[in-house]
């Protein structure tokens, strides 16, 4: 039985991971951060103490606050991957690190998805950091895992955000000229436990992108979001430039999976079935 620690206890993914798992053989601990603080290096080497397997689910994950903190998204983002990638080269244990989408846009006239061997072009200090966190794990034997617009039946996200304003009776207005990919914290947990279980981990190393399948932008996932759960509500798109913030998002961030594809464990479905599951999902 292996012994699975999983870092980020409390937010969407770890606790998709935990969920995910409960049936599994091998032995998944989810580690909050009064027990694991990645920014601890004698925290990072008690916790992973008799591990085979590390998931950092870790991160610094607010884009807007990140303009303004660059010191602590760096700290959470580049060095506690630095000080989990450390101990883990030394203990021979295998890093499976979670990464954005954001660490790419900078190519502005882009219509066609990213692989993982295109060169990262961060708009924001939340992608340039997560760029910075890939660096540090790929220096030793891991995994990086991109994936993109993130959200769970759970926690602060998107659809749960629309939802809320939509039964509100708020007017809404969502940006239509940024493109990229939904992805159900369900599904890519379901993927990252399928990956350790099969033993596909074992001939795994580098860069793979998972998200779901298809492309919108925010306006069309948010009007399918109202449709699935029959809302009628006032939705208008409008621009970015409409909508002030401090921190630049990609026109374009949509992902190509033909290399997980490849190790033929991972199962891919649309965004739109995902989402389904996500509006119908019961414990």
């Amino acid at each position: 039985m292996l012994r699975i620690v999983v870092t980020g206890g409390g937010g969407q993914l770890a606790t998709a991971i935990e969920r995910c798992a409960k049936n599994s053989p091998n032995n998944y601990h989810i580690t909050h951060r009064a027990e694991l603080d990645i920014c601890s290096e004698d925290s990072v080497a008690e916790a992973l103490e008799g591990a085979d397997i590390v998931v950092n689910c870790a991160a610094y994950t607010n884009v807007e606050a990140a303009e303004d903190n660059i010191a602590e998204a760096r700290a959470v983002n580049r060095d506690g991957v630095r000080n989990i990638a450390t101990i883990c080269h030394e203990r021979g244990i295998k890093l499976i690190h979670i990464s954005t989408d954001f660490v790419f846009g900078g190519d502005t006239e882009r219509t066609t998805p990213y692989r993982e061997e295109d060169a990262t072009s961060p708009l924001n200090i939340y992608g340039a950091t997560k760029a910075e966190g890939e660096a540090e794990a790929l220096g030793v034997d891991a995994i990086v895992l991109r994936t993109s617009w993130l959200y769970a039946p759970w926690g602060k996200n998107f659809v749960a955000t629309i939802l809320r304003r939509a039964t509100e009776g708020a007017e809404l207005r969502v940006v239509d000229d940024q493109r990229g990919t939904p992805t159900s914290a369900l599904g890519l947990a379901e993927a990252i436990v399928t990956i350790i279980d099969s033993g596909a981990w074992q001939r795994m190393q580098g860069i793979y992108h998972y998200s779901d399948l298809g492309e919108c932008s925010w306006y069309e996932f948010a009007c399918e979001i109202l449709r699935q759960r029959g809302i009628e509500a006032r939705i208008t798109p409008c621009k970015s430039s409409d909508w002030p913030s401090k921190a630049q998002r990609p026109h374009y961030s949509v992902l190509d999976k033909s290399r997980i594809l490849k190790i033929d464990v991972v199962a891919l479905k649309s965004w739109q079935e995902r989402l389904s599951e996500v509006l119908n999902y019961n414990e």
